[in-house]
């Protein structure tokens, strides 16, 4: 079933189908992120209360950044967010791709490659996107991130 989505950067609305599996994935979580192709682009999924929905949707920046986590029962690559709302105060989420999958590494070498990616805000009825740009520096410190996590 298409969702239509409120674009922040145009203010137009769109239809979208987001992959069947994802939306299984939603109907069990009440917050979180995951992570899909759309449209041969890395998009994430983040769902959250109407509250966390509405700061994300009104924040101004969204910054990202990368970290090898090891762990022998799931070394990852922890790729988190941080907004700010109007009184400066932070929001933070995150997502792990896990090294040992072939599909989760595949999605994190499209992004060192893609100039942006978006951000699907979902929750019970309110649906956005954000397009959130990489910029050199970005896709360098992925790619470090990454050469350190499989090295």
């Amino acid at each position: 079933m298409p969702t239509t989505l409120r674009s922040l950067q145009r203010r137009d609305k769109t239809q979208i189908e987001l992959p069947p599996e994802i939306n299984l994935s939603l109907s069990f979580i009440e917050t979180g992120c995951l992570v899909t192709l759309i449209d041969g682009k890395v998009t994430f999924v983040f769902k959250g209360t109407q509250t966390e929905i509405e700061l994300l949707r009104d924040a101004k920046q969204i910054i990202f950044g990368f970290e090898y986590i090891r762990r022998p029962e799931f070394p990852s690559v922890r790729m988190y967010f941080e907004s700010r709302d109007r009184e400066n105060k932070p929001y933070q989420f995150d997502y792990l791709f896990g090294i040992e999958s072939d599909e989760e590494m595949e999605l994190l070498v499209r992004l060192k490659d893609q100039d942006s990616f978006n951000i699907i805000l979902i929750d019970s009825e309110i649906r956005y996107s954000k397009r959130v740009n990489i910029t050199q520096e970005g896709k360098e410190i992925i790619k470090s991130v990454m050469d350190e996590a499989l090295g």
